[in-house]
């Protein structure tokens, strides 16, 4: 096309591929095309479906070149609704999930094949974004022809009792804000979007009035934090493509390693996954501002402040990936849609009423979030041990972060050292969390982005395999008898506090609130303007329940049985 000679010069600029400026433009161009997007009136739904399909399909075929692709992802969802519509009976979601998954897995194989570089924009990009909508569509129409009482409160909030007409079904698939790296929603929020009741949300009682007097389309807020995450992506990407290729892990494995100290290795290391992190927030930081400019991204008001929440489609927790002082904290703030969808499409949906989830539905959550990924054997090396240290975090919070807590007796707290009014032994627990979560984070990802089984073990074993070797000396200590030594000093602590709590009187109204425990300042949102920025990066992503481990649990269950002896009191306790 015309345009790619511009392309070309902006590539030899900034060292990256000419696709990938294409897809940059993209995400930059849905800005003001979202602006256009939002205005278009709830009583014209098709100009608002037909908008996205056709500007998706100006980003996938002229601009990116991937014709055969949009034709393939075209037809892929056409086939899904055609077996939501056909197909009755609770096995039609399954056949929708089967389906997709397979085409994905084919695209994963031909990819492979062709020895397609990671670096390359092509379908399999789309194609996994628009996995997670049509199963998640499928789901969503199975669960209204379900009674109602037989479902959870997120899924009676996203039900689908009629199917909707196949240019809204499209209008949603190719969403064109999300549509090149995400993120997914459900079909309701999309519905809720085009017929304008997303906004629909009262403030909360007693929450400040607005002094904007002016009838407004959409709440306020939207571009403040729209053009934040603008201004953020631009940040991000100018990072990476100055740093990028310094801090590239191919770099661990290249004939220059040897020549440097160890502690240049270990700090390298550190930087290189900062320089891969940022590639993520960059795009992703892009995508979520040009959905949030639609309206999609709004998630009622704060309950305290009625401060306007954009969260909704919240697929990154910068601040909270960054400042994780557990690995709990850092799985649930990064692709946090991809886990509501692996939790809610196939954890919950594997177990029977009235059943606890096992061993079957981890398996099942691990492989399907594997495959979705990729069939590059450093997708499992990364997952198989990130859920190993999410295992290790995990008993680290429940063993041994007690001993760092304030003490129950109110004499024994007060002789506590303070630092800024907390306890300087909680406070030096959580700094080292942070820095194990970061340097362990930083060495599972090289397979992640070196993905060939080789160069992922070779860079491992350049790093003398710390973040394993710390993982064995933790299994082996705990089945030693560090673990009973634990438990036994958190006994006297806990029956203690049993024992020192009063006991409740029986009182038919409502307890009177106690002022000490009710929050204060800055809960959901600040008080001022001045902290608008600090409130919009750490807004929660996840709104119902916890995201889902990464390995879906299942190296909790293979450690445990190594930790502990199976079959005997204290492993069952541990269970």
């Amino acid at each position: 096309m015309f345009w790619d000679p511009l392309f070309d010069s902006i590539s030899e600029l900034t060292g990256a591929g000419a696709d990938q400026c294409k897809l940059i433009a993209a995400l930059i161009v849905s800005f003001p095309l979202a602006s256009i997007y939002v205005v278009i009136p709830a009583n014209r739904p098709n100009v608002a479906h037909w908008f996205s399909v056709i500007t998706t399909g100006f980003f996938l075929w002229p601009l990116l070149g991937l014709g055969k692709g949009m034709l393939q992802l075209l037809a892929i969802s056409m086939a899904t609704y055609t077996i939501v519509a056909s197909v009755r009976g609770p096995k039609m979601p399954w056949i929708a999930f089967f389906f997709v998954m397979g085409c994905m897995t084919i695209t994963h194989v031909l990819r492979a094949l062709g020895h397609v570089s990671v670096d390359r924009v092509e379908i399999s990009g789309p194609q996994m974004v628009l996995v997670m909508k049509l199963s998640t569509f499928a789901w969503n129409v199975h669960d209204g022809r379900r009674k109602i009482d037989d479902l959870d409160e997120s899924q009676k909030a996203t039900r689908l009792t009629k199917l909707p007409n196949p240019l809204a079904f499209l209008g949603y698939c190719f969403f064109f804000p999300s549509v090149l790296v995400g993120p997914s929603f459900e079909y309701a929020t999309y519905e809720k979007l085009v017929d304008k009741t997303i906004y629909h949300v009262a403030p909360p009682p007693g929450a400040p009035a607005s002094t904007d007097k002016r009838k407004r389309r959409t709440p306020k807020g939207r571009r403040r934090v729209a053009y934040l995450h603008l201004s953020l992506g631009l940040v991000f990407l100018a990072f990476y493509a100055v740093m990028g290729e310094r801090g590239s892990y191919e770099r661990i494995v290249g004939p220059e390693w040897p020549t440097w100290s160890h502690l240049t290795h270990f700090g390298f290391v550190q930087f290189c996954g900062l320089c891969a992190r940022t590639k993520y927030y960059a795009v992703w930081s892009l995508s979520e501002g040009a959905c949030i400019l639609t309206g999609i991204g709004f998630n009622g008001y704060g309950p305290h402040t009625g401060r306007t929440r954009w969260n909704r489609v919240r697929n990154i927790d910068i601040a909270g990936i960054e400042g994780a002082e557990s690995f709990k904290q850092l799985f649930d703030s990064w692709n946090c849609r991809t886990n509501v969808w692996l939790r809610d499409c196939v954890y919950k949906r594997l177990v029977k009423p009235g059943k606890k989830p096992g061993a079957t539905q981890s398996m099942a959550t691990f492989i399907t979030s594997a495959f979705w990924h990729g069939l590059a054997p450093g997708y499992y090396l990364a997952f198989v041990t990130a859920g190993m240290v999410q295992y290790v975090g995990r008993q680290l919070r429940r063993l041994v972060r007690p001993y760092f807590l304030p003490a129950d007796d109110p004499a024994a707290a007060a002789k506590l050292p303070k630092w800024h009014s907390q306890p300087l032994a909680k406070k030096t627990y959580d700094i080292v969390g942070w820095f194990l979560v970061q340097v362990n984070l930083n060495y599972l990802v090289a397979p992640f982005l070196l993905l060939e089984f080789k160069p992922s073990i070779k860079a491992w074993h350049r790093m003398h395999w710390y973040t394993h070797v710390l993982i064995a000396v933790f299994l082996i200590s705990m089945r030693a008898g560090l673990r009973k030594w634990l438990r036994s000093g958190l006994k006297p602590r806990r029956e203690k506090k049993v024992t020192t709590q009063p006991i409740p009187e029986l009182k038919l109204s409502p307890p009177t609130p106690d002022e000490a425990r009710q929050p204060k300042g800055d809960v959901d949102g600040p008080d001022h303007d001045v902290e608008w920025v600090k409130y919009d990066l750490n807004t929660h992503a996840l709104e119902e329940g916890e995201a889902l481990d990464i390995d879906g649990g299942l190296m909790d269950e293979v450690l445990t049985n190594l930790e502990t002896r199976p079959g005997t009191p204290h492993a069952k306790k541990n269970e």
